[in-house]
C-alpha cells in the first residue's frame, strides 16, 4: 500500500532490530492531504444524521468470505453520536457512499506506556470501520482514507494510532506489536464445566482503574513489561459482558478468574451465528485486577461462557488476553484454521515489537 511506503510515521523493519524505545511521536506535524482519486468528492465527516446510509452501506460491504457485519442503526448511532470519535464518509461524484473510516480514541482516559509515558485522552486513537465498496476495493482507496484520517486527527497535535488486522497467516517480517493465533468453537458443541456469573460493567471499570497503574510493575525483576494500557474500559455499545467465577462461600479472599467478552456484531456465513471474542483475561484477588500472565487455565472457563451464547460461535486467541489458546485444545475447538490478529501502531514507538502487551477492554467496529 503506497500510503504506509511514503510515510515517515509508520515503524520500519529496521526498527525491530534496535532497543531504543524512547517514548515519542514519529512525527510531530501534520502530513501533507493525499490526492483525491478521480471521480470522488472529498471526503466528509459523518454525523448521526448518516446513520441509515451508514448502516445500510455496512451491511452491504462490510464483509469477509465467511462473515457480515450486523449493521444495526442503533449500533452504528453509538458511534457516530460520539464526539470524540471522527468518522469519515467517501462518496462518488453521483453521490453514493463508498468508503468509511473511524478514529476511536483507545481509552476513556489516558493512556500509559510502559516506557514511563502517559498519553492525553484521543492522543492514542484506534482505526476502525475501514470499509471499501466492492466495485472501488484494489484501487488504492484503503491508503487514501488511511492518509486523510492521518490529516483530520492530527491538525492540531501530534496523533498516535492502533489498528488491528487479520490475515490468513502469520507475516514472515512485521512491525507489529503482536501476533496471536485464533482458535474457535460452536457454541452448541461446549460442555460447562466452572461456575460463572456476569460482573456489573461499573463495577468492572472501578476496579480496573483502581488496579491498572499497577500493572507497569514488572513481577519481580523491577522493569516494567512492554504494555500498553488504556487507564479505562470503553462499552460504548453496550456488547461486552463481563464474567467472573462465582465466590465459594467458605473462602474470604480467593483468587477469581476474569473474562471479558465482546459482541463483534458480524455473523457467520452460513449459518448466521453471531460471533463474539474473547478479550481480555485475568483475575480478580484481593480487591484487584491482575492480568493473564501465563497460567494457562482458562479454557474452562471459556468453555462454560460459550455455553450462555447460544448458536454462537466464539473466538479465542494464543495471547495472554485471548486466553491463552493452544493447538492441543482438544475438539470441539479449531486452532489455527481462521488465520491471526496483529495489533500494529503508527506514528509512535511502541516499548516492544512482537511482545507488547495491549492492556485493553473496548468494543469495536
Amino acid at each position: 500500500m503506497p500510503f504506509w511506503s511514503k510515510t515517515i510515521a509508520a515503524p520500519r523493519y529496521i526498527d525491530t532490530w534496535f532497543n531504543d524505545r524512547q517514548p515519542r511521536f514519529l512525527r510531530l506535524t501534520p502530513p501533507a492531504e493525499p490526492r483525491l482519486p478521480d471521480g470522488l468528492s472529498p471526503p466528509v465527516r459523518l454525523t448521526d444524521d448518516d446513520v441509515g446510509v451508514v448502516a445500510a452501506f455496512w451491511t452491504a460491504s462490510y464483509n469477509g468470505d465467511d462473515w457480515y457485519m450486523d449493521a444495526d442503526p442503533k449500533w452504528v448511532s453509538k458511534y457516530l453520536e460520539d464526539e470524540g470519535v471522527v468518522a469519515l464518509g467517501l462518496y462518488n461524484n453521483a453521490g453514493k457512499l463508498v468508503a468509511t473510516i473511524l478514529s476511536v480514541p483507545f481509552s476513556g482516559t489516558v493512556t500509559e506506556i510502559s516506557t514511563g509515558t502517559q498519553l492525553n485522552y484521543g492522543a492514542m486513537r484506534v482505526i476502525e470501520g475501514l470499509c471499501i465498496a466492492k466495485e472501488w476495493r484494489g484501487k488504492g482507496l484503503a491508503g487514501y482514507m488511511i492518509g486523510m484520517m492521518d490529516c483530520w486527527t492530527s491538525v492540531k497535535l501530534p496523533v498516535a494510532h492502533l489498528w488491528l488486522r487479520e490475515t490468513a497467516t502469520a507475516p514472515m517480517m512485521s512491525t507489529a506489536l503482536r501476533t496471536d493465533t485464533y482458535a474457535m468453537v460452536r457454541t452448541k458443541s461446549l460442555l460447562g464445566s466452572v461456575s460463572c456469573e456476569k460482573l456489573e460493567w461499573s463495577q468492572f471499570v472501578d476496579i480496573w482503574e483502581r488496579s491498572c497503574g499497577s500493572w507497569l510493575l514488572n513481577q519481580g525483576e523491577g522493569n516494567p513489561l512492554p504494555q500498553i494500557i488504556s487507564r479505562k474500559p470503553v462499552n460504548r455499545s453496550e456488547h461486552i459482558d463481563i464474567w467472573i467465577t462465582k465466590k465459594r462461600p467458605d473462602s474470604a479472599a480467593e483468587l477469581r478468574k476474569v473474562v471479558a467478552v465482546v459482541n463483534t456484531r458480524r455473523r457467520a456465513i452460513p449459518g448466521d451465528e453471531q460471533i463474539f471474542e474473547v478479550v481480555w483475561c485475568g483475575f480478580l484477588v484481593g480487591g484487584r485486577l491482575k492480568p493473564n500472565t501465563g497460567t494457562r487455565g482458562f479454557r474452562p472457563m471459556i468453555e462454560s461462557i460459550g455455553v450462555g451464547y447460544k448458536h454462537s460461535i466464539l473466538f479465542a486467541s494464543s495471547g495472554f488476553m485471548g486466553g491463552e489458546a493452544r493447538a492441543d485444545w482438544p475438539a470441539p475447538w479449531k486452532y489455527g484454521r481462521s488465520g491471526v490478529h496483529t495489533w500494529n501502531i503508527y506514528n509512535y514507538m511502541p516499548p516492544a515489537f512482537g511482545n507488547c502487551e495491549i492492556m485493553v477492554v473496548r468494543d469495536e467496529i
